[in-house]
């Protein structure tokens, strides 16, 4: 076969894939354009706002406009596995679908493929990208994966890794994994299915990452400055984290600096109290005590009200300035 045929032999792979949020839409184009896509399996429209309007998934729109068959069910059981038989698909491809498939269902492609946002076997599980903001990881990796019969253990067929800065949110750090995606995907699927490449098996210690809950958002200023802010990028834009001045919630959303600006500031007296406001500078917002460096404030959010910069806070609350964190 040569090099002409191998390629209209690629574009014709049929591919079934599987995704539901914002994050997965750039790939779905991608692979549209290389590749036959003739199905798309997302979740079944949610109820959102306060008339409980059913809403369609990002990717469900996205496929609707291009024409392409959509499937929905609450349950990848028997009539989900027999709609998906009149697609006749070859290759699954996977990316925030958020269920784990059955043997009897992956046993209708001759190949799968699942996306995770991680160095595999790290940060196994639901919330990947916000671990790696969480844990102050330096860089990101996406991972394209054989999707397994047990919670993302598939072997690894090639990763993506990029710098981080220490400025990323889980809304920016989302943005960039899906445009990185969607190249890095289809052009290593290719690879895949000119035989130019194999998988391995994962390598390393393993770990889980659970859902983000509310529960984590609390900020404890008995931390060092790197946990929180990495613990506030990681829960924006939801859950949010938050803190107690005077026993009133105010969500904290936002932060100046990086990883460089971080390790430049000066180490606290052991004599501050964690919590307490301690500088408050035009340039960089409100200077808050932790265990061991000053951490900047830069966004913030009372209940039911409007997010702020801390200028603007500032100015319709003065007491920031001298607040003491709970």
């Amino acid at each position: 076969m040569n090099a002409k045929e191998r390629e209209e032999s690629v574009a014709k792979k049929k591919i079934l894939f599987a995704g539901t949020p914002e994050i997965a839409v750039p790939l779905f184009e991608k692979l549209c354009e290389k590749f036959d896509v003739v199905g798309v399996l997302t979740s079944p429209d949610s109820p959102q706002g306060r008339s409980k309007a059913l809403v369609p998934s990002p990717v469900k729109e996205a496929a609707i406009k291009r024409k392409i068959p959509v499937l929905q069910f609450d349950s990848i059981r028997t009539e989900a596995r027999e709609a998906i038989k009149e697609l006749k698909p070859q290759v699954l491809v996977t990316f925030a679908f958020g269920k784990i498939f059955g043997p009897k269902f992956l046993s209708l492609f001759e190949s799968t493929f699942n996306v995770h946002p991680s160095l595999l076997p790290l940060f196994r599980g639901a919330s990947p990208i916000q671990s790696t903001i969480l844990n102050g990881l330096r860089e990101c990796t996406i991972s394209l994966q054989t999707l397994g019969l047990k919670m993302d253990e598939g072997a690894i067929w090639a990763t993506d890794t990029f710098t981080l800065t220490g400025t990323e949110t889980t809304e920016t750090l989302t943005t960039l994994v899906s445009e990185r995606a969607a190249s890095f995907v289809p052009e290593t699927l290719e690879r895949v299915f000119n035989s130019e490449i194999k998988a391995e098996e994962q390598k390393g210690k393993v770990s889980y990452c659970s859902k983000i809950e509310r529960e984590d958002s609390r900020l404890d200023f008995n931390k060092t400055a790197l946990e929180l802010h990495c613990q506030i990028r990681a829960l924006y834009p939801w859950p949010k984290a938050y803190a107690s001045v005077d026993g009133k919630e105010i969500f904290i959303t936002g932060v100046w600096g990086g990883f460089e600006d971080l390790e430049k500031e000066e180490r606290l007296e052991p004599s501050v109290k964690p919590g307490t406001v301690v500088s408050y500078r035009k340039d960089r917002g409100v200077g808050v005590a932790c265990s061991d460096k000053i951490i900047w404030l830069n966004s913030f959010q009372l209940p039911a009200r409007k997010e702020m910069d801390f200028k603007a806070f500032a100015n319709g609350n003065a007491w920031i300035k001298t607040a003491v964190f709970d």
